[in-house]
């Protein structure tokens, strides 16, 4: 069948490399599901002797039929206990094998580089956690039970059908090769419905993620009527999709049962003209087509085997595309290990291109910064400040050129080494769903109370903390949201603080904040600076008067280096830059004024 296609072996042997480890479960099971065919396949058996019994005169005892109630209690608590045992560790199996998949789905994308989430969309890497890992487990549970509960139970009941009757068994096995060429065909055109579907649920999953992430945004232009029609496209697909894999889901079952009526039909007239003529027993006859229609379930059921083996096929796919993308940024053999930042820190970048980018991003960037020593990196929107300093802990690695850490090129540094020597403040705080404490404390789970105390106080947090219905225990909700944008803003400078990295990476840590969040902030900033290594982007120019060099960045290159007095006795590009923020602040600060006379 098609489902069983060569190219999907290396899936299955994939998949079985998974469940080796719980053989003993599938052990289990597959004995258990044996049992459960016997004792189906043994009231069909029994029925011969019944029926001839009473068909042919003989006069049986009243116990004899107790006898035959009695048996039939027994095959069916043997047959129910067995399918408790198949079910209960058929559902431990696969529970098993799906948490273990989940977590090492999840720990694989902990490894992926940044270039990896860059290019991919959120929503369809939450749909591969949830909608496909959700029908693989569906189409697990078929995809088992089908080869050692549903195939051995067709060929046990064929095998009891040819006992009984090799005429009857040659009618119908002229059927049954017609039932699984419609399955062969049901299962193609569901695949190619699946395929469909998921990516459909793909894209609603990021057009949902998106808005919801952006609602300030959304309201703030009067997008909802927008948003709803765009939800509502992508909610019809998906409808589409869906409603091809359910049509053929309800036409194959009723097709598959009309071939089953027929071929009963045949069995019937074929087998009356057999009693008739004495070939077989009215027994032989009750066994057999007792044995045909007990027949049909296993039957049905490869066909729903069939569909959800497509259906699964194609979303373990999805989930194993992952688990085969490469980290592009690992450490090397042999890595060393970055103890302590001693020296300084030399870029010498002749060229970074981003994959998709037509232009590179930097080049011919020849930089030096001491240890100790604060270098800020100014300039307009897109010309490479981020890029650099996401070079230094190796989110990415340049095209052409050296980047070294006391004399180490980046690329022969342990990863983890490398980047506990770092702290990054950004504009954009990442805070977790998860209490103040924890948030602070993050990377330093063993962190002492005191310690992270001391550092959400030299962050200027601690009394607003303290303020918090639940103090450091309060869960802060996602993103930090229960917070104002300075209050995330201290909580990340504290984490720093613990983290107390002798290199710091400040990207624009106050430009989104108010007048009075930025001065609380700013004496933090300056409390963190102190006696580390620190590398900030400011696009306020007020923020980094002090700082012993300044870079001008423009078209991803340096283009003016020096001190703030320097550079504005310079009158090049910060000079134009300082004029310019200069008269904004001062009509800002005109037209205050000019309202409050009023």
């Amino acid at each position: 069948m098609s489902s069983w296609n060569p190219s999907h072996k290396n899936i299955y042997l994939r998949l079985w490399r998974l469940i080796s480890p719980f053989k003993g479960w599938v052990l289990f099971s597959i004995i258990c599901m044996g049992g459960y065919n016997i004792f189906s396949a043994a009231p069909a058996y029994y029925a011969k002797d019944i029926v001839d019994a009473l068909a042919y005169g003989d006069k049986p005892e009243l116990s004899q039929f107790f006898l035959v109630g009695f048996g039939l209690i027994l095959i069916f608590f043997f047959k129910g206990a067995f399918h408790f045992g198949n079910n209960y560790g058929l559902g431990h199996l696969i529970q098993k094998l799906l948490t273990r998949l989940r977590q090492d789905l999840f720990d694989h994308l902990l490894t992926l580089s940044f270039s990896f989430y860059s290019r991919s969309k959120t929503g369809d890497l939450m749909s591969r956690f949830t909608n496909d890992l959700n029908t693989f487990q569906n189409t697990l549970h078929v995809g088992v039970t089908g080869p050692f509960r549903d195939f051995p139970q067709i060929f046990l009941l064929l095998g009891l059908m040819l006992y009984r009757s090799w005429e009857l068994s040659l009618t119908t096995l002229v059927i049954i090769p017609i039932a699984l060429y419609f399955i062969q065909i049901f299962g193609k055109r569901n695949s190619e419905a699946v395929n469909d579907r998921q990516l459909s649920f793909s894209d609603l999953s990021t057009l949902l993620m998106e808005t919801i992430s952006g609602i300030r945004v959304v309201k703030a232009f009067g997008m909802e009527k927008y948003e709803s029609q765009r939800f509502d496209k992508a909610n019809e697909r998906l409808y589409d999709n869906q409603m091809r894999s359910i049509l053929i889901s309800s036409y194959s079952t009723p097709v598959i049962e009309v071939i089953g009526a027929a071929a009963g039909a045949t069995i019937v007239a074929h087998g009356g003209y057999l009693i008739i003529h004495g070939q077989i027993t009215a027994g032989d006859f009750t066994s057999f087509i007792l044995s045909f229609f007990m027949l049909n379930d296993p039957i049905k059921k490869l066909n729903g085997f069939n569909l959800r083996l497509q259906e699964g096929a194609a979303s373990i796919r999805r989930i194993f595309e992952i688990m085969d993308t490469e980290a592009e940024i690992v450490s090397p053999p042999n890595a060393v290990k970055l103890q302590r930042f001693e020296k300084g820190i030399d870029l010498k970048i002749d060229r970074f291109q981003y994959p998709l980018a037509e232009e590179p991003t930097l080049q011919n960037i020849n930089l030096y910064v001491d240890r100790g020593e604060v270098v800020a990196l100014v300039g307009s929107s897109g010309s490479g400040k981020t890029t650099m300093v996401n070079l230094l802990p190796r989110f990415h690695d340049i095209d052409e050129g050296t980047i070294r850490i006391d004399g180490h090129d980046l690329r022969e540094l342990d990863l983890h080494s490398l980047r506990s020597q770092i702290a990054v403040v950004t504009q954009e705080t990442i805070l977790f769903n998860d209490s103040i404490a924890n948030n602070i404390t993050y990377g330093h789970p063993e962190c002492s109370q005191d310690r992270m105390i001391d550092a959400a106080m030299a962050a200027n947090a601690h009394q607003f903390i303290l303020q918090q219905p639940h103090g450091y225990d309060t869960m802060i909700g996602e993103k930090g949201v229960k917070l104002s944008g300075g209050q995330r803003q201290r909580l990340s400078i504290a984490r720093a603080l613990v983290k107390d990295a002798p290199i710091l990476i400040l990207d624009e840590a106050t430009s989104a904040l108010d007048s009075e969040s930025e001065i609380e902030v700013q004496q933090a900033i300056e409390r963190l600076m102190q006696n580390r290594t620190t590398i900030v982007i400011a696009h306020r120019l007020s923020t980094i008067r002090h700082a012993h060099r300044i870079c001008v960045m423009e078209k991803g290159q340096i283009i003016e280096m020096g001190s703030h007095d320097e550079l504005l006795a310079l009158g090049g590009r910060y000079e134009q830059l300082h004029q310019m923020q200069f008269r904004a602040h001062f009509a800002d600060y005109a037209g205050a004024a000019k309202i409050a006379t009023s």
